[in-house]
């Protein structure tokens, strides 16, 4: 059998013993180092893939948003749109309201009066929102012409209500002077009248 031995040094030999025998930290932190690696390569990987799906949401996001703006820019338009035509029909009902109903006035009277009546001035006094008044006077020849014209402006529609002030009769002439007191109703309450 052949004997060897080792000149080298005892803290050699033993430096050279503890790098080759078993190790339990030396193991752990080998163990650790390779798990180290793969698990921040990992993570790293799934870091990438978190920021693509991220960028690919905002970008999703801010289209909508452009199309929203987009939206709110045609609801604005079309808001401002309504309210021109809000502020058009707001106008023309305020002029309607205010406007006399002059037309309408006459043509019960020019319906309602008979012959051998006359109409000497017809004013149109305040306009409130229930109506406008009116005050005629007028000429008849009989007490009952003046009856029937008062009923046939009461059921044209034109008038809400009336009276009559005062009543006259000329010894020379024979004719009734006659003044009535009226309230016509707004252009918009005007009923079409029956007959």
């Amino acid at each position: 059998m052949r004997v060897q031995f080792d000149l080298r040094p005892a803290t050699l030999l033993e430096k050279e013993r503890k790098r080759t025998s078993f190790n339990l930290m030396r193991t752990l932190a080998i163990i650790l180092l390779l798990l180290f690696f793969p698990s921040t390569m990992g993570y790293i990987g799934w870091m990438a893939w978190n920021i693509l799906s991220m960028r690919g949401d905002v970008e999703d996001k801010r289209n909508e948003v452009e199309n929203m703006e987009g939206e709110k820019t045609a609801l604005e338009g079309e808001i401002r749109r309504l309210q021109a035509q809000e502020a058009m029909y707001a106008s023309t009902l305020k002029i309607m309201q205010d406007d006399l109903p002059t037309l309408e006035v006459l043509n019960a009277f020019e319906k309602h009066m008979v012959r051998r009546m006359g109409l000497n001035t017809l004013r149109f006094g305040n306009t409130t929102p229930t109506g406008t008044t009116v005050t005629v006077d007028a000429t008849a020849a009989t007490e009952e012409q003046i009856i029937n014209l008062y009923a046939g402006l009461m059921s044209s529609g034109v008038f809400a209500s009336g009276s009559m002030s005062n009543s006259k009769r000329d010894d020379k002439t024979g004719r009734v002077s006659f003044t009535l007191n009226l309230t016509a109703l707004p252009i918009g309450q005007i009923k079409p009248s029956d007959s």
